[in-house]
């Protein structure tokens, strides 16, 4: 339980949701990286993102984050939990690049990283739960 006092504990929806709300994160960070590199940029333009990197890092999430989640149902935790990051893993190596319009990473990159935070605050409001379990 390395994570245990910083992460809280997840519900299976949260869980689920995670690495899809690092994604628009990163997607965002990347279009604001790109504006502020090139300012005369227009808005019409996409956004080239790394799929091995970015789902590569969504799995590890998902993988290590798998361990602090109030499994509901015993299939959830022995077939969700490895399937969905094996799932983001065959992503990671199928997908080699992703082009996602500038505009939409600009729209839905607050909103993903908002209930990024949303979520990771109320996982570690939970976490006193976590050190008795």
């Amino acid at each position: 339980m390395l994570l245990c006092s910083v992460l809280g504990r997840l519900a299976v929806r949260s869980w689920v949701l995670l690495p899809l709300l690092f994604l628009g994160s990163a997607a965002w960070v990347a279009a604001l990286l790109q504006l502020a590199l090139q300012p005369h940029s227009p808005m019409t333009q996409d956004l080239d993102l790394s799929a091995p990197l970015l789902f590569g890092f969504a799995a590890a999430l998902t993988a290590l984050s798998s361990g602090h989640v109030r499994w509901s149902t015993r299939w959830q935790r022995n077939v969700l939990r490895f399937a969905y990051p094996l799932l983001l893993v065959a992503c990671a190596l199928a997908v080699d690049g992703l082009e996602v319009p500038l505009v939409a990473a600009l729209v839905a990159g607050p909103v993903s990283a908002a209930l990024l935070i949303i979520t990771l605050v109320r996982a570690y409001q939970d976490h006193a739960e976590c050190s008795h379990a």
